[in-house]
Order: C-alpha cells, then structure tokens, then sequence
C-alpha cells in the first residue's frame, strides 16, 4: 500500500511541472530528489525473482555532476529507461534528454540484468552511457557507466549510480551522480 500512496504522490509531482506557468510547480531538482527519496526507502527487488518475459518503461530523472568550465554543478535531465525481460542481452536501454544547461542528449545502451547477484554487494544492471552534449558552441563527449537497482515487489521503480568522463575543451575529467525512475506501464 506505500508504495502505490508513494507513486501516486510522485505522479502529482510530475504533472505539476507541466509548462502551465502556474507558480506551484515544483522544480525538477525536486521532482528528481522526490522520487529517489520515495525508492530509497523500497526494498531493492530481488534479482531471482524478476520476469523472464515482457517489458517494462520507467520514466523520472538523471542528475549529472558535470564539471564544465572548472565548476561542477548539478545537472538533471529527463530519463526514460525501457527493459526487455525477456532479452538475452541489452535489456536495459534508454536516454537522457532535455539536461540543464546543455543541448544534446546521451543513449542507454548495453544494459544487462544481473539475475545471480547479491544486491548487497553489487547491482542488478548495468550499461553504459554515451553521447555529446552541447554548450555555447563547446561539444562535451559523455563515456559513462551506468549502474542500477529495481525497486519494490513489483519492480515499480529503479535507483542507481552513474559514473564516467567528460571531455571537453580543457581536457578530460571525472563526474558521477545519481538516477531515479518510475515504472509507467
């Protein structure tokens, strides 16, 4: 029951950032933080006993900490993840879109689900995550990895890491951040 009250607030959240220009709508640094908050406190499902058919979409965010020029600063852009069950390999694929700040868009690609993984020590899929990102006529490639957790009984959300480099103009250089997503189908 909490976590369908859960993802019923959560979807309120999300339809309050519609372009209305209406002053309650709430940021998506919120939107983001929200739906990790809520997932957070789901248990990670279990990796034996996920589908081994069908597909699902989830939709939420990606906050990127992006060290762009010499300051790292908290991107968010919209995720959407789709995972095939039922696939033998690349099960997890996606994209990032409309980031702050940047122009472009990163792929999801080569995600594979883990079903013999102890969540305690490791996730249960991972990818990686690529693409160029765009600022003021400055190109930023993305070479990252992404790696991630289902959650609750019903698989109703994902939580994970992303980490990798960024080279730009002045270089090559480190970030990570975080992702979270709801289930939509």
């Amino acid at each position: 029951m909490r976590l369908h009250v859960g993802v019923a607030a959560l979807s309120v959240l999300v339809g309050c950032s519609s372009s209305g220009g209406g002053s309650s709508a709430i940021s998506r640094d919120a939107q983001a933080e929200a739906i990790a908050t809520a997932f957070a406190a789901e248990n990670i499902s279990d990796p034996t006993s996920l589908p081994n058919k069908g597909s699902a979409t989830y939709a939420g965010f990606m906050t990127l900490g992006l060290p762009i020029d010499g300051d790292t600063t908290d991107r968010v852009g919209d995720l959407n993840l789709t995972v095939d069950f039922g696939a033998a390999r690349n099960q997890v694929t996606g994209s990032v879109n409309n980031i702050d700040g940047l122009g472009g868009a990163l792929a999801i690609r080569g995600g594979d689900i883990d079903r013999e993984t102890n969540p305690k020590d490791d996730y249960t899929f991972g990818g990686r995550v690529t693409g160029d990102l765009t600022r003021t006529g400055d190109t930023f490639a993305i070479n990252a990895t992404i790696a991630g957790e289902f959650r609750g009984r019903n698989q109703n959300g994902v939580t994970g890491l992303v980490y990798g480099n960024i080279d730009g103009q002045d270089g090559q250089d480190l970030f990570d951040g975080t992702f979270a997503a709801t289930r939509g189908d």
